[in-house]
């Protein structure tokens, strides 16, 4: 079995029907939650459930309503809150130069001149442009647009992503 990638949390019940409102944190909505995909809910055992998702509409940015097949009351849903949502992960979605989150946490950032200035502590999304939290020490953090004047070079089997630094940038 592959990885499993989080894509969302099951917030409660949406109406009468099995319908459960999600708060989303996948980038793929259109593929992830596709009539007919896949997905596997978390149990409180550490269990994968699998399900298939039989509708879906978003409600927002990250506010989405799904149901899945053989789920068809809020009777059959109801134990499915509070519990996340993952995927499978696919490489063949992503573009040349794009990356799933959680194959950047972790990584060695580094200058151009290969000196080690952090690791990837964790991706934040801004409406502009998705930034890179670089923690540098236990209390000391700087942020990296995740763009391509700032990313020169990411190499996942290295596990490193080589940044260009400009004053002001770290301190």
């Amino acid at each position: 079995m592959g990885k499993y990638l989080k894509v969302g949390k099951i917030l409660k019940t949406q109406g009468l029907k099995g319908e459960v409102k999600v708060y989303s944190t996948t980038s793929f909505k259109d593929i992830r939650y596709k009539k007919g995909s896949t997905l596997f809910v978390l149990t409180k055992n550490n269990e994968y459930l699998k399900v298939k998702v039989n509708s879906f509409y978003s409600k927002g940015e990250n506010l989405d309503i799904i149901s899945f097949k053989n789920y068809d009351s809020i009777e059959t849903v109801e134990q499915l809150i509070g519990l996340e949502i993952y995927a499978l992960k696919d490489e063949s979605i992503l573009f040349d130069n794009e990356y799933y989150y959680d194959d950047l946490l972790n990584l060695e950032v580094i200058d151009e001149e290969n000196k080690k200035l952090g690791i990837v502590d964790s991706i934040e999304e801004f409406p502009s442009q998705i930034t890179l939290k670089i923690k540098v020490s236990q209390k000391k953090y700087f942020y990296v647009p995740f763009n391509d004047f700032f990313i020169k070079n990411v190499d996942l089997e290295g596990k490193t992503i080589q940044i260009h630094v400009i004053e002001g940038l770290i301190e």
